[in-house]
């Protein structure tokens, strides 16, 4: 006999109702190709998130349906049959067409999406805002934005949970999967009250601020580092007196004496008021005004994204 001759292959099944076969569904495939892939139903069952009982009921309903056995269980092990490992390669290719049914419709509802929800780190960006609605709006009419707000508790402005489509935030941040899209740079400004030595100048330098009592933001991380020098530091942590949520709060913390900031030279622009006085920093790097979204986000949103690029790019020059 041939090794061709020899290949099982899977019963004749007249004997199967077909009609049966049509209650056989993604759940049982699903389950039938994980307990194949990790040779045990407790890994099975943990890769899936489901428990072990209700995995095993899965399949026990799989072979009842098919009428024949997929595995071979013994106490230490699970192995497929002939017919099981006939029957994986099929399922594995359905499985495969599946994945791919079940993307093309996201494609299409993200296609059909007609809202984006923006957020925004408070006080970030505030001065494109106008000329980005309007020009979005020209490119995707029916569109809408929603804008939602951030304080500096979240300078991710809702990129890290999925609360937002995209955000227009201020580097750094610490959200994994995010692409940054630089839109603009400005200088960074200490903060001072009315009276402070160096207020006598034009311009401060990063080492004659460092022992300063800092206005911080609220929560630790990349991004309240950034604002407290933490490059310049040498390890040496701030000497953090109080912390702000809000640029308000901040501003109106240095106008009490409470202590000094660092922030944005747009914030001198924006959010001016008696009692604060601003001086550019000469040698701290430019910070940066960014808009952050997912790879694959739909093709809203990266309208908007190539939108907020052109405006900030031609406001700039």
């Amino acid at each position: 006999m041939t090794p061709a001759a020899r290949r099982p292959t899977l019963p004749p099944a007249p004997w199967i109702d077909a009609m049966s076969l049509l209650s056989i569904n993604l759940r049982h495939i699903r389950a039938f190709t994980a307990v194949a892939r990790e040779g045990s139903f407790a890994g099975a069952a943990g890769s899936l998130g489901i428990s072990q009982p209700a995995l095993s009921q899965t399949i026990i309903q799989l072979e009842k349906t098919l009428g024949f056995a997929v595995f071979e269980r013994t106490t230490r092990q699970v192995a497929l049959t002939v017919n099981g490992e006939i029957l994986l390669a099929r399922a594995a290719t359905l499985s495969q067409a599946l994945d791919g049914f079940y993307a093309d419709i996201r494609m299409l509802r993200q296609s059909l999406a007609t809202e984006i929800r923006l957020g925004y780190l408070i006080g970030t960006g505030v001065e494109y805002f106008p000329e980005i609605f309007r020009e979005f709006e020209l490119k995707r009419p029916g569109s809408t934005i929603q804008l939602i707000e951030y304080d500096f508790n979240r300078p991710d402005a809702g990129l890290s949970d999925n609360s937002v489509d995209c955000a227009i935030i201020r580097p750094p941040i610490d959200v994994t999967g995010i692409t940054v899209t630089n839109l603009a740079t400005e200088r960074c400004v200490v903060c001072l009250p009315d009276g402070h030595p160096l207020t006598k100048l034009e311009s401060v330098r990063i080492e004659q601020i460092l022992d300063e009592a800092f206005i911080a933001a609220p929560k630790a991380g990349v991004w309240r580092d950034y604002w407290l020098a933490g490059d310049h530091r040498d390890g040496n942590p701030a000497n953090v007196v109080l912390e702000a949520a809000t640029v308000d709060s901040e501003l109106q913390a240095v106008a009490t004496r409470k202590g000094i900031s660092i922030s944005a030279e747009s914030t001198a622009k924006f959010y001016a008021r008696p009692g604060v006085n601003f001086r550019p920093i000469v040698d701290m790097a430019r910070c940066s005004i960014a808009i952050g979204y997912r790879s694959d986000s739909n093709p809203l949103v990266r309208d908007l994204v190539a939108t907020a690029r052109e405006v900030a790019h031609r406001l700039q020059s």
